[in-house]
Formats: structure tokens, C-alpha cells, sequence
């Protein structure tokens, strides 16, 4: 292979150019390693930030992202780069024309597509289900005939069967070093309530309308503050108004967060909250970022029992597993407002934690593995085998 800085294409039409996963963490860490990487996406401000080059593509609804089929194509065929990443289900259609003109192709599985299919309020309901095994049918096809894939959890490779074989898993830990120096707390606390935060998209499988409930149900015991996009303008109305309603004085919108934002506004919480719901997700391992992130800001996490995050919080005792309902929830709320004194001990287990063993920088090796083994000399999709990619086994209890 030669010596040359290997030029590497990062492109998604879904995400956002501050996109903690593509740019903070993938991006970054190619770059620091000596690659040229470039990221194309909409919004994007043209230029350099920490080593990578922005490209920006226009800004579309939904419904007319496949238009950014030629722009993309135009950018592979101007920078000739020597891997092409792709963050989207959409683009794998865009696979022929570049191994066409010469590029390793890699996809990269933020999430599962079929369950992913069947939550999507733009999806008429009885559409769903159908749209979902077709869209999952659909992926594995089209993902066979890349050069690399990269997932959240090996969990998301069930069922693969053929190509390719060099395969990764990166969980959603954060780079710990945005959390080193613990910032001050943005809200002060001082009415005695158990402050909880939920920062991440605010929809009704995230657990959104759960927490209302349970906020009801505690009464003036907790706070909650929620931060983050709603994907359904619908949905942020129908939440607004019960806010506006009854629970005006316990829970906070803070609209989108800016990742620089994040930290503070985690450290002024005392538990970071994830009630995703088990009928949506059932037994699938979840790969939360923000939980990882409050663990890391000192939280202590409070999260329903579900594989991913209950087997992490449960091990590191870094906070209280709960049934993914109503009385699981408040019950939980309850129990971390009572008993104040382990709720600061479980916030600070789970900081130690990610920094020793949730975070980036104790997985960034495998992302580096797998570019070397991507672009060596030998054809990817004939290797010997997946790169050992299992998460950290949790401390005992």
C-alpha cells in the first residue's frame, strides 16, 4: 500500500455535521491517525475543524434525499478517495458506482434497521411491519457486496450470512475526554427535588410520554429536564401542551442541545434517564450515547431493563435497572430521590467506569484495526475472519 495519507470519504444525507458518532469520534480519530478524511454532509460549513474537512450538501426534506445521489456521486468521482464510509441505509444503492471507480465501500449500522422501520410516525401503522422485513431483506443484500461493515453491537450481524466478512462492532461510548474536567452545573439545585435529565431525540420510543407519567406520579419529589430535536411536529405538540397543562413546574425543554452544550448540562443533573420502552426494542442490545455521557458528567443513571444498558448499570452499580412501565419508573424515581446520599456514590462508580472502560478512547484501536486490515494490499472480503469486537464485561457487582 503506499505511503501516501489514505483519503477517506465519511458521507451520511440523515445526519448532522457535529454528529457525535460520524464526526466526534470516527472522523477525529482518522484524521489523528495520519488519514485525510473528509466528511460530506448536509449543512455542513465548509472548511477544516479538528483535522477534518467539511463538505456540505443542501439541506432537504425527507422525501427528496435521494436527490443527493449526484452530488455525492460528483464528490466520489472529484476526490478519488481511497475508502468511502457511509452512514445511511439510502446510500448503499450508491455501492456500484464506487467500486466502480476504484473505492473500498463501507457501511456503517447505527442502528437496527427493521426496528428503526417500525417506529417512524411518518409510516403509515399498517405499512410498517412489511416495510420493515423488506427494508431489513433489502440491507443485508446491498451490505454483502461492501468491503467493510461497522455496527453498534454484534447483535445487529444475526443472520448475516456471505460477505463481508471484516466486520467491527463500536459501541456509543463517548470520548471521556470532553467530560475530564467535571464543568460547573449550568441550573443551580437548590429546591431539594432529585434533578433528571433525558438529553437525545424526543419521541415516544425513546420513552418521552413514560417520563410525563411518571412526573405525574412524583409529584414534587423530581424535576426533569429534556433536551433534544422532536422528529414529529405532531408528537412535540401533543407534549407541549400536556407540559403546559400540569407539569409546568417540573419539567424543562431545553430544545436541541449543541454537543458542546451537553457536558454542563449533564453535570447539572443528579441522574441521567433512559426509559426506552421494552415492546418496541424487546431483548435487543441498545447502545445509548447519553447514558454513557451522564454516566460520565458524575450522574447516576436510571434506565429500563433492557440489554445494553441495564446489564452495564446493573454490574458497574452505577444506578437502579427498572421495568420498562409507568410504576417501574416512578418507583425508581422514587427511590433515587429518598436515598440521595447512594444516588452521589452510584454517579461517581459510573464515571469511573466509562473513563476506565465506556469510553472511546478504550475502543478507538478497533476502528484503526479495521482501517488497516480495510486497506491492505489483500482483498478485504476474503480475510479470515470478523476483528474481536465484544464490549467490556461489566465489573461485578
Amino acid at each position: 500500500m503506499s505511503s501516501d495519507p489514505v483519503r477517506v470519504l465519511h458521507v451520511s444525507v440523515v445526519h448532522r455535521p457535529d454528529d457525535q458518532r460520524i464526526f466526534e469520534r470516527e472522523c477525529r480519530s482518522l484524521a489523528a491517525h495520519g488519514h485525510d478524511v473528509t466528511y460530506l454532509v448536509p449543512g455542513a460549513d465548509v472548511g477544516e475543524r479538528d483535522g477534518v474537512t467539511l463538505l456540505a450538501l443542501p439541506l432537504r426534506r425527507r422525501a427528496e434525499r435521494w436527490r443527493h445521489a449526484p452530488a455525492v456521486v460528483s464528490t466520489v468521482r472529484t476526490l478519488r478517495p481511497d475508502v468511502v464510509h457511509i452512514h445511511d441505509p439510502e446510500l448503499l444503492t450508491l455501492l456500484p458506482a464506487v467500486k466502480a471507480l476504484g473505492g473500498r465501500f463501507v457501511y456503517d449500522m447505527h442502528e437496527y434497521l427493521a426496528d428503526a422501520v417500525r417506529t417512524r410516525h411518518y409510516i403509515p401503522a399498517p405499512a410498517r411491519p412489511p416495510l420493515a422485513v423488506t427494508a431489513d431483506a433489502v440491507e443485508r443484500a446491498l451490505a454483502a457486496r461492501a468491503d467493510g461493515v461497522v455496527a453498534v453491537f454484534e447483535d445487529q450481524y444475526a443472520g448475516w450470512s456471505g460477505g463481508p466478512t471484516l466486520r467491527i462492532a463500536l459501541p456509543n461510548y463517548p470520548r471521556f475526554s470532553r467530560f475530564a474536567d467535571e464543568p460547573e452545573a449550568a441550573v443551580a439545585g437548590g429546591d431539594g427535588r432529585l434533578r433528571l435529565v433525558h438529553i437525545g431525540t424526543l419521541a415516544e420510543s425513546r420513552g418521552v410520554s413514560l417520563m410525563l407519567e411518571v412526573m405525574r406520579e412524583v409529584g414534587d419529589r423530581a424535576m426533569l429536564t429534556l433536551g433534544g430535536p422532536f422528529p414529529d411536529a405532531d408528537y412535540e405538540r401533543r407534549i407541549r401542551a400536556e407540559i403546559d397543562a400540569d407539569l409546568t413546574g417540573c419539567v424543562a425543554l431545553l430544545g436541541r442541545v449543541p454537543p458542546a452544550e451537553v457536558p454542563r448540562h449533564l453535570a447539572a443533573a443528579d441522574v441521567v434517564w433512559s426509559p426506552w420502552p421494552a415492546d418496541v426494542y424487546g431483548q435487543r442490545r441498545i447502545s445509548t450515547n447519553k447514558v454513557f455521557e451522564g454516566l460520565a458528567a458524575g450522574c447516576a443513571a436510571l434506565v429500563s431493563d433492557l440489554p445494553g444498558q441495564g446489564d452495564v448499570v446493573r454490574g458497574e452499580r452505577c444506578g437502579l435497572v427498572v421495568p420498562a412501565t409507568v410504576v417501574g419508573h416512578a418507583a425508581g424515581v422514587l427511590e433515587l430521590a429518598e436515598r440521595r446520599e447512594i444516588t452521589a456514590a452510584m454517579g461517581r462508580r459510573g464515571r469511573a467506569a466509562v473513563r476506565e472502560r465506556y469510553c472511546w478512547e478504550a475502543i478507538e484501536h478497533r476502528l484503526l484495526d479495521f482501517y488497516a486490515r480495510l486497506l491492505a494490499d489483500t482483498d478485504p472480503r476474503s480475510d479470515a475472519g470478523p476483528l474481536p469486537a465484544s464490549p467490556p464485561s461489566p465489573a461485578a457487582p
